[in-house]
């Protein structure tokens, strides 16, 4: 077989140039077999993933010691009893009601306290009779001394068969005189309308001791008060003459007459005071007002129970009662919607 050459021509290349331009314009397009091996490695790498994951997923844990196990058996067997009993439904519905009963006996009580503490200091005050003390000084061999009138003014008489204690308060100052003195005497008698003394009684008294350095530094510490008079240099001695006294009717005490044994001590002024000691009918009172107050509160709370608590109670009830169960349709509608929607996403994964 021969074959003939010739000699190309000008328009022979030409159309050489032409193809080899063309043959640019193509792509290489890749065999089927590599395409296969391809998407057989990816299917390779998927289930060598989901292997893993399966293998993770089925590993068993660590098995937990013996003596933990042991604890949470017997912690378990301990408790088993009293769990029966706390969340069986009577047990429960016993709670509610002992737990909202107890709370309104406290409140009850606790109301019936304040009341009584209210009532207590607006007519009961502890101090009842409070009398300015006016000593005459310059009397011979005697200190000062004063005739207090416990009727005077306003004042009302003491009551019968109750138990006080007599005192008095004297504002004396500070100096040097005074500490000097030391002790004094203050004597008290009480007496009737037509002057018979009823009771006499004598007592000490002194300032609280202190040291001149002390004074000093309590001067330099408290010197812009005392320059504006916010402040003194003084103190307070109250003395307690007369325990326990009884009033009686028949020996009404109408007047009381203080005398102090130094006439050199130095007095700002000076009170009187009679408190009324209710040790223990403050204790009985107390009780029986509390008792009496709560026994009263009982009673309406129990006619607004009856009367309206009782039937809104029902009704809320029931009106929970209603919304329940449409409320775990709600929660059983979502799962469901949640879980086709699970569904359908695997689904579509599956297919990709």
């Amino acid at each position: 077989m021969t074959v003939d050459m010739k000699p190309l021509d000008d328009s022979g290349s030409e159309g050489a140039s032409e193809n080899t331009n063309s043959s640019d314009n193509f792509h290489v397009v890749p065999s089927v077999d590599e395409e296969e091996e391809s998407n057989e490695l990816e299917q390779l790498e998927e289930t060598g993933l989901i292997a893993s994951e399966i293998a993770i997923e089925d590993a068993e844990p660590l098995p937990t010691h013996p003596a933990i196990v042991f604890l949470l058996k017997a912690i378990k067997v301990i408790l088993l009893p009293f769990c029966k009993i706390l969340f069986a439904p009577a047990a429960q519905k016993t709670f509610v009601k002992t737990t909202i009963m107890s709370l309104t006996i406290s409140c009850i009580v606790a109301t019936s306290a304040v009341a009584y503490i209210i009532f207590y200091n607006q007519y009961i005050p502890p101090i009842t009779h409070v009398q300015p003390v006016w000593f005459h000084y310059g009397l011979q061999n005697t200190g000062p001394a004063a005739t207090v009138d416990v009727l005077a003014g306003n004042s009302l008489s003491l009551k019968h068969e109750q138990v006080y204690d007599v005192s008095i308060q004297l504002h004396v100052p500070t100096s040097d005189i005074n500490f000097d003195i030391g002790n004094f005497m203050i004597d008290i008698e009480l007496q009737t309308k037509n002057g018979s003394s009823i009771l006499k009684s004598s007592r000490p008294a002194i300032l609280r001791y202190q040291s001149r350095t002390q004074r000093v530094i309590r001067v330099f510490v408290k010197a812009l008060p005392l320059l504006v008079g916010l402040s003194e240099e003084s103190q307070i001695i109250t003395t307690k003459l007369v325990d326990n006294y009884m009033e009686l009717k028949h020996q009404a005490v109408n007047k009381v007459d203080i005398l102090i044994s130094n006439p050199m001590i130095q007095i700002y002024d000076a009170k009187l005071l009679i408190l009324a000691n209710f040790r223990g009918l403050r204790i009985i009172t107390g009780l029986m007002f509390i008792i009496t107050f709560s026994t009263i509160e009982f009673i309406f709370a129990a006619i607004a129970w009856k009367g309206f608590g009782e039937r809104l109670w029902l009704k809320l009830y029931e009106f929970m009662v209603s919304q329940e169960p449409a409320i775990i349709g709600d929660q059983t509608e979502d799962i469901n919607t949640n879980e086709q929607q699970s569904t359908t996403e695997t689904s579509s994964e599956k297919s990709d």
